[in-house]
């Protein structure tokens, strides 16, 4: 394709004078061009056109947004096609925008921030009264021409998305509005988009302007868009030392989730940034920004060994440091999720720093020769990008613990952490003696986090770790997790697989009864296969109160939650882990899970899509996504779920099963004729959960087959009978006085 500036001088020589470019970004270039009928300079903003844009849209978006005038927004002076390129002509401002700006003084004084947001609220009220969404507000389309706000590309975002008021994604990888700014109904693909979501933009950017950095960040534009739906709505004051408790609450407002809680109107904002913008209080705050307190992102470290088997060892020893440090008292430090975000990426430290809003990051690399370990790590400040502290350690492989320890130590010290009173100064403690088992030990939970058939190797190698070491209690804490997971992915029979998990999960406890892990493990595997609600729910509030932060805790308690009927707390659990890892998929899909079970099938789907969002091949959030369109009755859209979860993840009973269900329920009985006979053939190989049968057997109107296969669900213990009192899978199921009667058997636990 010839370039565009060939293209446009012949198709636009006219009227037109191309001079240079003035910038790009992933839809669109810039250029200084002559306007020669009128003699001005002009901005010549010309499309991609492998965007595949609507020619018919865009004309008529821009011509619409060509007819507002207001002194804060950019107008539109001409718009057309030259060959294969859309473009619009606006007048040239010679000042830089707020981003430039942000980029060189990093954050502005309240005074600044709250007027030029006002012009921007002003000029986003008078669009709105045209009927006309921005759609895309962020400091890139805020210009600043002599001192004041002009908006600019008014109805772009609009004429480029898919036509049904959502951002896009197109075919080529570029996002249709930016994610850091998108309100939380833009992102999900809302139908209606009003001003309300402008103001939720306009909102991001006065925390950008106030704090450093934007309110929501991830590793990718997915992360990015997903990491509002993470928690609470960002606080400047917890990341901003000095903010005044007025704008505080003005941009918390603004940022609200539901577009009801934010101010009804731009022009409602205009008036309140108006008044904070002449308040001696604003005017007496220098500017803000910076984390409040000391932050640290541990990313995880190189693996320079010939050996790729040596990565988990890498990532193992990275791994140990976060959790050392998120043990300390004033020290925030980035989950594991978050950070491995990064791994394998050459991201600038600057812009993980703030995307994690942390202060500093630490980075290293890993060789092991032999005997020999050498580990180099350097902590940097993210601000200036220059180093606070480095070191090299070339030592025995058996002084790993002290590496990490020293590591730790050194992070404390150049950070001025305060602690508190500590009885031991040793922030790594070898959890064994035997550096074999320590070695199969990170091989394992390197396995583990991979989740599907990983949790076979996990297992094996959690094994022989503590076959190495008997006194090894994270290794029997691993060894009951990989159980309980192969159990509940119906990798394996249950029964034998939780009883397992139980014995390991004591054996840890009876090493160590302080370690968190063991406890949750154990709780998990109580739930599941004694249906022990009260021990379960002792096991996992020991293990919150030993480790507030470890996020499997979280997760596992907000099921216990879902099984006892207490949804509500649930929800509120599910909400807690996410907040801990926000970029965790099972975390965030557990969030689905528990609205699923609250029996708020909307706002679960919503949840499930939002993981999704962040990896789009993830098989537990598309199967909680068909199990609530099938909730919904949308049988249709059910099958089609479940089976791109069959495409993605290869076969699997669950699925199938569930697939069964909805063709049965929409009336296809050879459908789910066919799905139970090959769940019978695959039963002859291999571990068919009995609680797929029967829910097959009983949607094909077969209660006495079905009520012998829901006997020997209960007999095999299958994981997802715990929550069986409230599955709305089951409702039809529990009509009926002898399957009730079985299903009660599992509610009233031991």
């Amino acid at each position: 394709m010839r370039d565009a500036t060939e293209v446009l001088s012949e198709w636009l020589g006219a009227r037109y004078q191309v001079r240079r470019e003035l910038g790009r970004g992933g839809m669109a270039t810039v250029y200084l061009a002559r306007d020669l009928r009128h003699d001005r300079d002009v901005a010549l903003k010309v499309f991609r056109p492998d965007l595949q844009i609507g020619a018919d849209r865009f004309l008529r978006e821009i011509r619409v947004a060509a007819g507002l005038r207001h002194p804060h927004i950019l107008p539109v002076h001409d718009s057309g096609e030259a060959g294969d390129y859309l473009f619009f002509v606006m007048p040239f401002v010679a000042g830089r925008s707020l981003h430039d700006r942000l980029a060189q003084e990093h954050v502005l004084s309240p005074r600044d921030v709250m007027v030029l947001g006002a012009e921007v609220a002003e000029a986003l009220e008078h669009a709105h009264r045209h009927g006309i969404v921005h759609r895309d507000i962020k400091p890139g389309n805020i210009l600043l021409e002599d001192g004041h706000a002009v908006v600019t590309d008014f109805g772009i975002a609009h004429a480029i998305d898919d036509g049904e008021g959502r951002a896009r994604l197109t075919h080529t990888g570029v996002v249709v509005g930016t994610p850091a700014y998108m309100s939380p109904e833009q992102t999900t693909g809302e139908q209606t988009i009003d001003g309300r979501s402008d103001v939720f933009s306009l909102g991001c950017v006065l925390f950008e302007a106030l704090a450093g950095s934007p309110p929501y960040r991830g590793a990718t534009a997915m992360a990015v868009m997903a990491a509002r739906f993470s928690g609470a709505v960002p606080r400047l004051r917890d990341v901003a030392t000095g903010v005044p408790p007025e704008i505080d609450a003005l941009v918390e407002r603004a940022m609200a989730f539901e577009p009801a809680d934010r101010f009804a109107t731009a022009g409602q904002m205009a008036d309140a940034l108006r008044t904070l913008a002449s308040s001696p209080r604003t005017a007496s705050h220098a500017s803000l920004g910076g984390p409040a307190r000391a932050s640290i992102a541990v990313l995880p470290f190189t693996s320079m060994s010939a050996d790729r088997e040596n990565e988990y060892f890498a990532d193992g020893i990275a791994e140990e440091i976060t959790n050392a440090l998120s043990r300390l008292d004033g020290l925030r430090v980035a989950s594991r999720t978050s950070a491995f975000a990064f791994k394998g990426q050459t991201t600038d430290i600057r812009r993980i720093g703030d995307q994690l809003n942390v202060t500093s990051v630490l980075e290293g690399s890993v060789r092991r020769a032999a005997n020999r370990l050498r580990v180099t790590a350097q902590l940097v400040n993210v601000r200036d990008g220059y180093q606070i502290w480095s070191e090299r350690f070339d030592r025995e492989i058996d002084d790993v613990f002290a590496i990490q320890d020293e590591i730790a130590q050194a992070i404390v010290a150049n950070l001025e952490v305060k602690l508190g009173r500590r009885s031991d100064p040793a922030l790594v403690k070898a959890p064994t003696s035997n550096l074999e088992a320590y070695n199969l030990f990170l091989e394992g939970r390197f396995h583990w986090n991979r989740r599907s058939e990983s949790l076979r190797r996990a297992a094996d190698c959690f094994s022989r770790a503590a076959a190495l070491d008997p006194q090894f209690a994270l290794a029997h804490a691993g060894l009951a997790d990989a159980h309980n997971l192969l159990a509940w992915y119906r990798l394996e029979p249950p029964k034998p697989m939780f009883r397992a998990a139980k014995e390991a999960a004591e054996r840890a406890l009876a090493i160590d009864p302080n370690l968190a892990e063991p406890h949750a493990s154990l709780g998990f595997a109580l739930m599941c296969h004694d249906w022990d609600w009260s021990g379960s729910e002792r096991e996992f509030q020991r293990a919150l109160a030993l480790n507030p932060a470890y996020p499997t805790a979280h997760h596992w308690y907000a099921e216990l939650m879902m099984a006892r009927g207490r949804t509500a707390e649930a929800v509120q659990s599910a909400k807690k882990a996410q907040e801990i890892e926000p970029l965790g998929l099972i975390i965030n899909t557990v969030c689905g899970m528990a609205h699923y079970y609250h029996r708020d099938f909307p706002q679960s789907v919503t949840e499930c899509r939002r993981t999704l969002a962040m990896d789009p091949s993830f098989g537990p959030a598309m199967t909680w996504l068909g199990l609530s369109h099938l909730a919904l009755g949308e049988y249709a859209e059910a099958i089609r779920v479940f089976r791109e979860e069959h495409r993605v993840t290869g076969s699997a009973s669950i699925t199938e099963a569930f697939r069964g269900v909805a063709h049965a329920r929409a009336g296809q009985r050879e459908e789910a004729e066919a799905i139970l006979a090959e769940l019978g053939e695959r039963g002859k190989t291999r571990f068919v959960s009995a609680l797929d049968i029967a829910l097959l057997e009983f949607s094909l109107g077969r209660q006495e087959p079905a009520l012998a296969a829901l006997e020997a669900a209960v007999e095999e213990r299958a994981a997802w009978l715990v929550c069986s009192a409230l599955d709305p899978l089951l409702d039809e199921m529990r009509a009926k006085p002898a399957f009730a009667a079985l299903l009660e058997r599992v509610g009233r636990g031991p």
